[in-house]
């Protein structure tokens, strides 16, 4: 599990930075230049992760209402459920 939960946040992060701006000036912090993620935007990340699970991901289990306000928690909370969804489907 530790294996997949790796790989779901690489995705994670991977999706939120792809949405940053860029800058030429390297001690800019990507973070300062992404606004919060509305969950509808959040949604479009569960296409790899179904990609990475081999498992159908309900949206409506996994996406935090309201969206995410930083990189560190849309990581770290949609990996969270993820993986939760995931314990409890195969159950």
């Amino acid at each position: 599990m530790n294996d997949m939960k790796t790989a779901i946040a690489e995705a994670l992060a991977k999706f939120w930075d792809e949405r940053a701006l860029a800058t030429s000036d390297p001690a800019d912090v990507v973070g300062d230049f992404v606004d919060e993620m509305d969950s509808l935007t959040a949604v479009d990340a569960l296409i790899e992760l179904e990609d990475i699970t081999q498992v159908e991901i309900d949206e409506a289990a996994v996406i935090r209402k309201g969206g995410y306000d930083s990189r560190d928690q849309f990581i770290g909370d949609l990996t969270a459920r993820v993986l939760k969804f995931l314990v409890e489907k195969q159950q």
